[in-house]
């Protein structure tokens, strides 16, 4: 649930960030939630170590949701393919190059794509972007370290290709099958996915 609609301090319980926070602490923590009167908004997370009564208090103090997930891809000039993100939109993804650009000497290409819910195997057309001339033969995944990672789906004859995750590692990404269509036949790049700040998250 959404509450108020202050720009400055939005909250979603919703939020993913938000639920596993309270499943992970719930295992390990007494969780004690504290709600404003009168809409009932989560305002402090109380956590109680259940061995030494020890406790520490957190400000909730607002969320931010990624509604429409983006990656920037960025390619450099030996065909390494890397990503960024996930960001709110294409938009925001897309503004996230010129700090790409400042921080490598090495980038060739960026490219903003949607990312596919890893939970839904149906790959719709609209997961399709097309590729620059000669670019899809040269592709292959960067070997950088991160902690997440986007299965990308290349068609080098066609030319285009469909980012799918993120997910939580490359074992993951390594075993997502789509249900059906060109993903079947297309070649399998599991990449690293960097992350972002929030201000770049955000459109």
């Amino acid at each position: 649930m959404r509450y108020g609609t202050d720009d400055e301090h939005p909250f979603d319980t919703d939020n993913r960030a938000w639920r596993r926070l309270r499943d992970v602490t719930s295992e390990h923590f007494d969780a004690i939630t504290w709600n404003r009167d009168p809409d009932g908004r989560p305002v402090l997370l109380t956590l109680r170590d259940m061995r030494t009564g020890d406790t520490v208090t957190l400000a909730v103090l607002d969320s931010l949701e990624i509604r429409d997930p983006h990656a920037q891809l960025a390619v450099h000039t030996n065909g390494d393919l890397g990503a960024h993100g996930p960001t709110s939109g294409a938009e925001a993804a897309h503004s996230h190059a010129a700090t790409l650009a400042l921080n490598s000497t090495t980038l060739a290409v960026t490219r903003p794509v949607p990312l596919h819910d890893p939970a839904v195997t149906d790959l719709p057309a609209t997961s399709w972007v097309d590729l620059p001339p000669d670019l899809a033969h040269v592709l292959r995944p960067a070997l950088d370290d991160a902690r997440t990672a986007v299965l990308v789906l290349l068609d080098r004859t066609e030319g285009w290709l469909a980012a799918i995750g993120p997910f939580p590692n490359h074992a993951a990404a390594d075993t997502w099958q789509p249900a059906d269509g060109p993903g079947h036949t297309a070649d399998r790049l599991t990449v690293p996915l960097h992350p972002i700040t929030i201000e770049q998250a955000q459109p």
